[in-house]
């Protein structure tokens, strides 16, 4: 895939990927090999999270649409391979932000729950998944989401108080 041009963005935006997109791969092992190397570039590169936890749904039984995608997030990270975390000396102040997409899966109607924390203004913590319950409102999932941003809250607050690191205020959701 060195020829091939850049994207600016992950996915197609309004098209949601489902499982039977097409298909089944007769080979998926190549399907297979671009998302473990996919879920490795999550550990630097977050804002990829979301498409790879859409992509890794479809690891049983991909098409050559799911295969399409994966290979237009590769593209996506050959345009941006600039990008990534930056750490910067700053404020011991914790902030989260979450969301969640309320019955965003149309094959099972389950939504995706994510969050950020940020020491600072840098990001140290993020999550994406999949909720394991349909949800009957978008602020039922909403408030899923919330309560397992504060358990990773709550985990990083004694995780400091062990390191004897003390935060100058509660930590903002």
């Amino acid at each position: 895939m060195d020829g091939t041009k850049p994207y600016s963005a992950t996915c197609t935006s309004g098209k949601r990927l489902i499982a039977s997109d097409g298909d089944p791969l007769p080979e998926p092992s190549l399907y297979h090999h671009i998302i473990s190397a996919l879920q490795y570039c999550t550990l630097t590169r977050p804002g990829i999270s979301f498409t790879v936890n859409q992509l890794c749904q479809f690891l049983h039984c991909p098409t050559p649409t799911h295969l399409s995608a994966a290979k237009r997030m590769l593209c996506y990270l050959k345009g941006t391979s600039d990008f990534g975390l930056l750490f910067t000396k700053g404020s011991l102040h914790l902030y989260a932000y979450c969301d969640s997409d309320w019955a965003g899966d149309p094959s099972d109607c389950r939504s995706t729950g994510g969050y950020g924390v940020f020491l600072g203004s840098s990001l140290i913590s993020w999550h994406a998944k999949k909720q394991p319950v349909v949800s009957r409102s978008s602020t039922e999932a909403e408030y899923r989401s919330l309560a397992v941003t504060i358990a990773e809250l709550y985990w990083l607050r004694m995780l400091f108080r062990e390191l004897q690191v003390w935060l100058p205020t509660p930590p903002k959701i």
